[in-house]
């Protein structure tokens, strides 16, 4: 993966985490779900050796 969309997904996760926190304060359930569902979506990141 080139280190542009490493970052950018990185970051794309961070926002996503942070909207699912909004979500679960705010009792935004449906919201909620498919931040979880577009968060487990998303690929892991792999360790660099």
């Amino acid at each position: 993966m080139h280190t542009k969309t490493i970052a950018d997904t990185a970051r794309l996760t961070q926002l996503l985490s942070e909207a699912l926190v909004l979500a679960d304060t705010l009792e935004l359930t449906v919201a909620a779900i498919h931040i979880d569902q577009a968060l487990a979506q998303l690929p892991k990141p792999t360790p660099e050796a």
